[in-house]
């Protein structure tokens, strides 16, 4: 059986794995017979040996491992790295049919038979998705959605729809973490300007102890904590949604990728991190260094509105005023 090779971009954090699980979902589908083998060199197996269209997880550590990975048989290689001359090397060495890698000024440009230009400007998983559309045509949006709804499908709680979904996270620390109590204070408005009953979820994970104390601390029937959710059950959580606002963080990536109306809270403009489409709104400090906190709830609140009202999608009302 022929394989596809993807050779993954060496960066630990969970987002950096999450923006290119619909690059394997659409993989799968071009090639479902094909074995689809991941490679890293970082120790992250376990978020891609549970999804359904990963067949082999393989971590590597010196250039002998990166070209054995991709054998002679093998259809595809798919290179998510767009800053070393390793990975365009390893392809010209085993010469797949199909080579397809970043443009970046870089000798290793020359190595692929289908490429896509590198653009910090531009979402990073988007970006993995048109290098795929440089060899066959597809809905990017769509591909996106199709993969969350089957991650979606392998939960093993029941996930309670909500209106709201909050992640007031930030693994790289303090200056991503726009405060719980800035969130609080957006839920109060949300609810003054989309219905005194709608219902919110907040998503928090174990660097999330205070947050979590507090939330717990109110007793407010209308708050709900989704607490070290799976994947897959965020995944269903955010497909119900009717609004997600959330922190520059992982699961925040889940959230661009269903395509729910989309609010997203950073310290600095980052467009290699926010999606950029009708329905999603980032919002910045006023001044530059100013610190992400310097962020009135208010102006979140504008961006909810916002983003709802450019939603492509009709969807129900959040709640009954």
């Amino acid at each position: 059986m022929p394989d596809t090779v993807v050779y993954i971009r060496s960066q630990p954090r969970y987002g950096d794995q999450v923006v290119a699980f619909p690059t394997l979902y659409q993989l799968k589908q071009w090639w479902p017979s094909q074995r689809l083998r991941v490679v890293a060199r970082d120790d992250v197996g376990r978020y891609y040996t549970s999804l359904p269209w990963v067949d082999e997880f393989v971590r590597v550590s010196s250039f002998r491992e990166h070209v054995r990975c991709l054998p002679a048989r093998a259809n595809a290689s798919i290179n998510l790295h767009h800053s070393s001359e390793r990975y365009g090397l390893v392809s010209l060495l085993r010469r797949p049919a199909l080579r397809m890698g970043f443009r970046n000024n870089r000798l290793s440009d020359g190595a692929w038979t289908h490429s896509h230009p590198k653009n910090i400007g531009e979402y990073i998983g988007l970006a993995n998705l048109r290098l795929l559309g440089t060899y066959r045509s597809f809905d990017p949006h769509q591909a996106a959605l199709n993969c969350f709804r089957e991650i979606a499908e392998q939960r093993k709680r029941p996930v309670a729809p909500v209106d709201v979904v909050m992640i007031p996270g930030g693994g790289s620390g303090p200056f991503k973490r726009w405060s719980i109590a800035h969130y609080i204070r957006l839920a109060d408005l949300l609810k003054t300007s989309i219905g005194r009953g709608t219902q919110f979820s907040f998503v928090l994970g174990p660097d999330e102890a205070a947050e979590l104390e507090l939330i717990n601390s109110l007793r407010r029937p209308e708050f709900r904590i989704e607490y070290c959710r799976t994947i897959p059950e965020l995944s269903a959580l955010m497909l119900r949604a009717r609004l997600i606002v959330a922190n520059d963080c992982g699961p925040s990536h889940i959230a661009q990728g269903v395509g729910v109306p989309y609010v997203g809270v950073f310290n600095e403009s980052n467009p290699e991190w926010f999606w950029q489409r009708p329905g999603a709104v980032d919002v910045v400090p006023d001044v530059v260094g100013a610190g992400i906190n310097s962020i009135p709830p208010e102006k979140v609140l504008a961006a909810c509105l916002a983003a709802i009202a450019a939603d492509p999608v009709e969807r129900t009302e959040l709640a009954a005023a």
